[in-house]
């Protein structure tokens, strides 16, 4: 007597049905901007003494001023890539020590919605003693 095996198939109803709701969505989920940053040079940039405080940013020769808001939540890093913050008055000291070097770049993530300043990350470059 030959040997009867059974399989369940998937229902070719079921397919049909999932691909047709799946064709009704749309094709891919809305993307939400949760971060942008601008790269500035010394000059296009007013760094607050204080938090909370405004942050103001010029990012081209004609453009109109940007005020960002700086918050306690605000990090300051010196050195991109760093792990470890370093407070606003170690980065303004910093900064006034780098500010005329050619090579010296701000960078300052923030909130587009609620212009809240995530961090501020200044690149500088490192003196032989600072290496």
């Amino acid at each position: 007597m030959p040997t009867m095996t059974t399989r369940r198939a998937f229902p070719l109803g079921l397919a049909a049905a999932l691909l047709l709701a799946g064709l009704g969505l749309p094709a891919g989920a809305t993307l939400v901007t949760v971060e942008q940053a601008y790269e500035l040079t010394p000059d296009q940039v007013q760094l607050p003494d204080r938090s909370p405080g405004s942050l103001t940013v010029r990012p081209c020769s004609t453009c109109k001023p940007v005020t960002l808001q700086v918050t306690p939540a605000t990090t300051w890093f010196i050195r991109p890539g760093r792990k470890t913050a370093v407070g606003q008055e170690a980065l303004l000291d910093a900064f006034r020590a780098a500010a005329f070097k050619k090579a010296t770049l701000v960078y300052v993530y923030y909130e587009p919605q609620t212009r809240r300043v995530n961090r501020v990350v200044l690149d500088a470059p490192a003196t032989a003693a600072g290496r």
